[in-house]
Parts: structure tokens; sequence; C-alpha cells
């Protein structure tokens, strides 16, 4: 097998969608001699999950195990071929096996806190308890859309609803299309959101395309991009009320919501991924964007996808649910 050095940069490339090197590498050593160290054998099974051939991955890391029974991180990456194969608990076991060689296996960790949980914690779960309480949605603004999965685990909750999924990062073009294409009442535009139309400084890391973050002022590596004012653009697009904004925008809330002004009275429901610490210097932490959407008359009642730094496990982010300060919920201040 190549050396990892090579996996890692097959792997980054793919990550970045750029899937050739990870397919040229995986069948130049599938199809060589048949490897005999346990290492080999793991990068192969990386590459046949990455390349998203779990039953491929299954095989690969089966055989790293026989050889090297304590290799915490194949038990790891064998947790997620059976996960994706819909085997949760054997993956389960599998993650549990890792973390038990490994105690600092953070990935494991982090996945298990998901396989283990009932699914409260997840956005389908707190999207479903909204739209129990007859929370209406016509239109749904999507910010920081990426590849479009949020706005489809929502259409499983509000299936009539409009979809308008905004992204910034020409990364997620060819996904938007796909899925915009693929199902009525979708639609999409790259550009950044902000107080108004215009531009904005971007940046965005190729080797994690769901981390990126818009700025007034330039940055290393950045590039300018379009931006677009919510409120004009829900009336570009011919988006009807009540409206559910989503903001997955990595600290740049503020500007965003100050565009969407003109849209919240006729909104019923904002979701914003929002941070313990500063991960940008224009970030709010989320007491202080609770205190802003108290003023626009908002109340939290959900959250969803709570994530924890592998540094030390203190909570890095979540999901935070905002519906109007006026809902019949709040009446009741008893258990």
């Amino acid at each position: 097998m190549s050396d990892t050095r090579m996996v890692e940069e097959a792997l980054a490339r793919l990550a970045a969608g750029d899937p050739g090197p990870a397919e040229v590498l995986y069948e130049a050593e599938r199809t060589a001699l048949p490897p005999v160290r346990a290492d080999a054998l793991f990068d192969l099974g990386r590459l046949a999950l990455a390349l998203e051939r779990p039953t491929e991955a299954l095989d690969f890391l089966d055989r790293a195990l026989d050889l090297a029974p304590d290799l915490a991180p194949a038990h790891v990456e064998r947790g997620r071929a059976l996960r994706r194969l819909g085997h949760e608990r054997e993956a389960i076991r599998a993650m549990c096996r890792g973390v038990a060689i490994d105690p600092d296996a953070h990935a494991a960790l982090n996945r298990l806190r998901w396989m283990l949980d009932d699914g409260r914690l997840r956005t389908p779960g707190a999207l479903s308890r909204l739209a129990q309480r007859g929370l209406p949605v016509a239109s749904v603004l999507d910010v920081g859309a990426s590849d479009g999965q949020w706005s489809l685990a929502a259409q499983t909750v509000w299936p009539d609803a409009r979809y308008h999924l905004i992204e910034a990062f020409e990364h997620w073009r060819g996904k938007l299309e796909k899925v915009c294409n693929a199902r009525p009442g979708f639609s999409h535009v790259i550009a950044a959101a902000g107080e108004r139309d215009g531009d904005v400084w971007f940046h965005n890391d190729p080797d994690a395309p769901y981390g990126g973050a818009a700025s007034h002022r330039p940055l290393d590596g950045g590039w300018k991009v379009p931006q677009v004012a919510l409120a004009a653009e829900a009336e570009r697009a011919g988006l009807a009320p009540p409206y559910l904004i989503k903001l997955d925008t990595h600290g740049f809330e503020v500007p965003i919501l100050a565009g969407a002004e003109a849209l919240f009275p006729q909104t019923s429901l904002v979701v914003i991924e929002v941070y313990v610490f500063h991960v940008h210097p224009e970030a709010l932490l989320f007491h202080e964007i609770c205190a802003r959407m108290a003023e626009r008359g908002f109340r939290p009642i959900d959250l969803s996808e709570p994530l924890w730094r592998p540094r030390d496990n203190a909570l890095w982010q979540f999901d935070l649910f905002f519906v109007r300060a006026d809902r019949p919920e709040f009446a009741c201040n008893a258990y």
C-alpha cells in the first residue's frame, strides 16, 4: 500500500469535491498484490468507505483487525461502515471497542453519542416536535445550506413548503443543483447572506467544506462572493409567509438578521447554530443571540445537534430553535 501521506492527500481531495485521486489510488492498490499489513488494509478500508463502498470497506477493516485486533481507528471505521449498511447495533459495538482500546478516540465518542440517543437531540426530532404543535411553515430560507441535507430533513416535516437554499461556497453548487432539480419547490442561490445585497469576503478551507465563514474584512486566503439580504431574496424567489429561517453561518449572524428584519413579523421559526466560544471575530455567544432574538419577539423553545469539542469535552455549539414569544407554550411556567 502507498504511504499514509498519499492516502491522507487523496482523502482531503475527496472531501474538497475531487474524488479522482482517491479512486485512482484505491483501484491501483486494491488490484495489486494482496496487502498483508494491518495498516495497509486499514487504509484501503478508509478509502473504500470514503468512496461510498461500505461493503468493501468492511471486508478490508475486518482483515486489518484479524492482524491487529487492538487497532482502535480500524474499529471506529468499521463502526462507520456497519452503520452505512444499516447494522446499528453492530456499529455501536464496534465504536465501543474502539473507545475501550483508546479512551481518547473522539471520533468514536462523538458518533456514539448520536447512535445511543433516542433521536431527541437530532434535528428531525426537534422539527417534528415543533410541527406537532401546529407551527405553520410555508417557505424555508436555508442559509449555509451546504449539500441541502438540512432542507431535505425539514421537507419530511413540512412537505408542502417552498425551500430556498442559500450557500456561499461554490464547492456545493453541483450537489445543490442535483437536489433542487430533483424536487419541485426547491431552489438555490450561490451567495452569502448579509445585511444588504452586494458582495462580502468569504473564506473556506477546502479540507473542511462544511466550515466556511463570511466577513466584512479581507481574510487570508479569502475571496469575494455575492451577498443577498434575506428579505430581498425572499421577494425575488417569490416566497410566501409564514417563514422558517435557518442559519448555519459560523459567526456572521448579526448582519444576516439585519437583512432579514422585514421578514420577522411573518416568521414562525428561526433556527440558529449558536456557539459557546468565540469562533469568529464578529460572532456572538449563544446567550447574546438569545438577547438579539428577544428584541425581535422570539424565545428559544428547543435545541438539537449539540457538539462537544475533543480537547476538553466542553460544549462547543448547538442548534437553537426560536419561536414567537406570544406562543401559547410560554403562557405556562409549570413543569
